[in-house]
């Protein structure tokens, strides 16, 4: 089914409806949030519309169809969408975006003005900031200035280095000693790591002050806030099951996860 403005349209048991072309179109999986922005603009003056379907290329079909000048994109559109597709085609298509979200992560927001956004609209802001958002863009304004799309891009370039320098010292660990960092991580100490290897505790020490040494460390709470901060635990966990979660040699099978009982 697909809902545009509330209304199902497409095959029986509904009829066809005529769309015609709005000013601005919201795309937003939260149908509660899309039909109050749409009644926030029409009250303003502008003809809006609230247009998301089961797929992307439905969604995309229903913005062709409703033709708007302005879009405004929600970033997390559920797993059948990418948001990021939609925004590459609606510029194509010179309709101007305006990214609409409710993180308030600068580098995520700063991660949607580099694929082309006009502006990040935080789903925080008042009803004026939003209805200013659009009058802009409507009158071919500048939505954001050269300025503070620079800071916000210059912060995602920064992060994404720093990412990258602290990947590097991750890849220069062994399998054994990124176990010994999961395990940290988890908030195991020396003792209790030796004991689910079933092997001798300098064995074990021996591990660690590998890993804080190239980590450039000095005490495994800092190892366990590195491997964590930089998103390097994370990305651990979401990894393949035969990846450094697997220790063959510990007392029970399986993840780390489940070994301690938690996800950290």
């Amino acid at each position: 089914m697909r809902v545009i403005e509330g209304r199902p349209i497409g095959s029986q048991p509904f009829e066809s409806v005529a769309l015609e072309a709005v000013q601005v179109v919201v795309v937003d999986d939260q149908l509660l949030i899309g039909r109050l922005v749409v009644g926030l603009l029409e009250r303003a003056g502008y003809s809006a519309a609230h247009a998301y379907a089961e797929t992307l290329e439905e969604t995309w079909d229903l913005i062709v169809d409703l033709a708007p000048e302005v879009l405004l994109l929600d970033f997390d559109l559920g797993p059948r969408h990418n948001a990021g597709v939609i925004l590459e085609r609606a510029i194509a298509a010179n309709i101007v975006v305006a990214g609409f979200t409710g993180s308030e992560d600068r580098l995520d927001r700063a991660a949607f003005l580099e694929f082309g956004a006009a502006v990040v609209v935080g789903k925080e802001c008042g009803p004026a900031d939003l209805v200013a958002v659009v009058e802009l863009a409507l009158a071919g304004e500048e939505l954001m200035s050269p300025d503070e799309r620079h800071s916000a891009l210059s912060r995602l370039r920064k992060h994404r280095a720093e990412r990258r320098q602290t990947t590097v010292l991750f890849e220069s660990l062994t399998r054994r000693e990124q176990e010994a960092l999961c395990l940290i991580a988890e908030g195991h100490g020396a003792a209790e790591i030796a004991g689910l290897w079933e092997v001798a505790l300098p064995t074990v020490r021996s591990h660690i002050r590998a890993v804080l040494a190239k980590l450039g460390v000095t005490s495994q709470l800092r190892a366990a806030a590195v491997a964590r901060d930089s998103g390097w635990y994370e990305d651990v966990l979401r990894g393949s099951e035969s990846s450094i979660l697997t220790m063959p040699n510990a007392k029970e099978t399986g993840t780390i996860a489940r070994r301690s009982g938690s996800l950290g």
